[in-house]
């Protein structure tokens, strides 16, 4: 390197935006739940627009990505899915428990994410996205929005962000919201009929895949256990 001159920040980002990165991160660990922006210029910030835009199955056009959020979880949740995790890493024998990123939509009442300075959780009980970033996903309230479940009573996500965004949906803002989510998959069954008695999958397996064709013209992943999925980014879109 030529005398006095500066190396650059890794990923595109500007000296500011790391240092404001790195000081939201160690608030975020005392704060927790909280989220916190994802610079535009970062390979994470890329990683995950490249996937909610790759994916984007449907024949509309892919909408732009207005602003990227990363959660950070309260310790209790990240300590239960670790374990989980954990656990189906070492029962079958698959590395990290075959965790995937999946999408959901949900009804945001709120304003969250809009801008850099919309970013504290609303205490509406019925803006599910803030209670979901809260205190993670419940198995309990499954199916309340829809009253139907293909394949029973579970946590549906897809790999298909334009499939998670027809369940997105909310008044208080233009804009959109979907969540991005570490999906502990372990050993899938694939089907393509619908069964709305599961309460949890197939024996010998752990989650449920459900596949194109047959019943379904997009894929959905299910899981019956709150600690096998988390919420890991918040995508605001429109």
């Amino acid at each position: 390197m030529a005398r006095g001159r500066r190396s650059q920040p890794r990923n595109n980002q500007t000296e500011p935006e790391v240092s404001s990165w790195l000081s939201g991160m160690l608030h975020a660990l005392s704060g927790a739940p909280i989220i916190l922006e994802v610079p535009s210029g970062s390979e994470m910030y890329q990683q995950v627009v490249q996937q909610f835009t790759q994916q984007w199955k449907h024949p509309t056009q892919v909408p732009s990505v207005i602003k990227l959020w990363r959660i950070y979880a309260d310790q209790t949740v990240l300590d239960r899915f670790s374990n989980y995790q954990r656990g189906v890493e070492n029962s079958r024998g698959i590395p990290g428990g075959n965790t995937r990123r999946r999408f959901h939509g949900t009804v945001r009442e709120c304003c969250l994410g809009d801008t850099s300075s919309e970013n504290a959780l609303c205490r509406l009980t019925t803006c599910n996205l803030c209670r979901i970033i809260q205190s993670s996903f419940q198995l309990a309230k499954a199916g309340q929005r829809t009253n139907f479940g293909r394949f029973g009573s579970g946590i549906y996500t897809s790999a298909t962000s334009s499939k998670a965004n027809d369940y997105s949906s909310g008044s208080a803002s233009p804009n959109k919201a979907m969540l991005v989510n570490d999906v502990v998959m372990g050993k899938v069954v694939k089907l393509t009929r619908t069964d709305t008695s599961l309460r949890r999958p197939p024996h010998g397996f752990d989650a449920v895949i459900g596949e194109p064709g047959g019943d379904l013209n997009y894929d959905e992943c299910v899981v019956y256990n709150n600690d096998a999925i988390r919420p890991s980014f918040l995508v605001i879109y429109g």
